[in-house]
């Protein structure tokens, strides 16, 4: 699908907003449609410093509403309001023990620029891979992001 986001496509570059093909969940992925991201110096630090693989589409602090949810998602579905957190395997000892903020693989899941899987979310019209942030490059109109990334929220909040 198509959507809007917010790109860098190399250190020292200015941030662009550019049109970018952005992949169908797989079974673990929901789709959201953003309804609001915030930016802060994390974001800046992206653009600047390469913490992520460049071309890099930005954002990491994203709140929306599930359009679409992958075949093996069961704790969200389609109207949820939805709040996106950082990236974190689920499997490593950390995580199974409840502390996703140290997982063994969280510098890979949310700098190494791919997915789990080692596949990319996002690409450019010419084809080309774009690195996501966080799991989630959230300064777009839309995101595909693991169910690990997506925290439920009441909808009237």
């Amino acid at each position: 699908m198509r959507s809007k986001s917010v790109v860098v496509l190399s250190q020292g570059e200015d941030i662009q907003l550019k049109d970018v093909i952005l992949d169908e969940p797989k079974d673990n992925e929901i789709l959201i449609k953003t309804v609001a991201s915030g930016i802060c110096h994390t974001d800046l630090a992206g653009r600047d410093y390469g913490m992520s693989p460049y071309p890099v589409a930005l954002g990491h602090e994203g709140a929306g509403i599930v359009e679409k949810v992958g075949s093996s998602i069961s704790t969200v579905q389609s109207g949820d309001h939805v709040v996106i957190s950082f990236a974190y395997c689920g499997h490593c000892r950390n995580c199974r023990t409840g502390h996703p903020g140290l997982c063994y693989n969280l510098n890979e899941l949310n700098f190494g620029g791919h997915e789990y899987d080692g596949s990319h979310r996002h690409h450019l019209e010419d084809g080309s891979h774009l690195s996501s942030f966080f799991g989630q490059s959230s300064l777009s109109e839309y995101i595909v992001a693991h169910e690990n990334n997506v925290v439920k929220v009441d909808k009237s909040c």
